[in-house]
């Protein structure tokens, strides 16, 4: 199944800009993860609607979008270590950035920016956790499972989360590469062990949607002075598990407010 050349550092992050942005004129930077079985053409769209000046960079895990003839990987350790190792070889390194994770993204962004932290050169200003439990409490039973699962107990999870359309929840040829790439996914945080850390020292925002079967705001909000000890806000949208993509508008307003307030880096006119 899987047969592809092992791949370069540039294969994990794909990257677009704001309005009237290069990367030569980029003063902040948003690294956006994806939730288990998500692709990085998820973000694809976001960069028209961000401040000037924000670069985006959206990471592409091995078996997922653009890289779907690489095996999956299912430890916590090869995808941080992966997308270190992409970040290394950045130009503008000193960028401010902020980390934003959906779900398993969340988590993975999490101890992204705690391995971060040790790289004096690759300043981490802010973390958004979306539709995510705390990584520091034990995972959800569901997550848990995920790995070991039937098929059919992940489809009824799929199912719970909304989070395929439904021509190709329907289609058997989609889901026969798809959910082993999940069931992967599934396994990393399954797998998820997390190492006892002083809090990242950053700020904070937990957004969560009102209508979310899968991450309620009693699992969400317990994101406290064992993550972070910067600012840290929740809030909640209107919406499901997919929230950010049912109704995208608030959302990214939002986020661009944030994600200014984080970095310390204010809107740019471009003149």
């Amino acid at each position: 199944m899987y047969g592809s050349p092992p791949a370069g550092p540039a294969d994990w992050l794909k990257t677009s800009y704001a309005p009237r942005t290069t990367r030569a004129t980029a003063r902040r930077r948003l690294l956006c993860l994806p939730p288990a079985g998500g692709a990085a053409h998820l973000y694809r769209d976001w960069a028209a609607s961000l401040p000037t000046g924000t670069e985006v960079l959206a990471v592409e895990l091995p078996g997922h979008g653009s890289r779907l003839t690489e095996e999956p990987l299912t430890r916590m350790a090869e995808v941080v270590d992966g997308i270190v190792t992409a970040l290394e070889t950045l130009p503008d390194p000193a960028l401010p950035t902020v980390v934003l994770g959906h779900s398993m993204g969340a988590v993975i962004g999490w101890e992204l920016c705690r391995t971060l932290r040790h790289y004096s050169g690759r300043p981490v200003r802010g973390l958004v956790s979306v539709a995510s439990p705390a990584p520091s409490r034990p995972a959800p039973d569901r997550w848990k499972a995920g790995a070991d699962s039937s098929e059919e107990e992940l489809l009824t999870l799929l199912d719970q989360s909304e989070s395929l359309p439904p021509e190709l929840r329907r289609n058997p040829e989609f889901l026969d590469f798809y959910l082993p790439v999940l069931r992967a996914d599934m396994e990393i945080l399954a797998r998820h062990r997390p190492r006892r850390e002083s809090p990242l020292p950053c700020e904070l925002r937990v957004y969560t949607g009102e209508k979310d079967p899968l991450v309620g705001e009693a699992d969400a909000w317990p994101w406290d002075g064992e993550e972070t000890v910067g600012g840290r806000e929740l809030v909640r949208f209107p919406g499901g598990h997919f929230f950010l993509h049912e109704n995208p508008a608030p959302f990214l307003e939002r986020l661009s407010r944030d994600i200014e307030a984080m970095t310390g880096v204010p809107a740019w006119s471009g003149r």
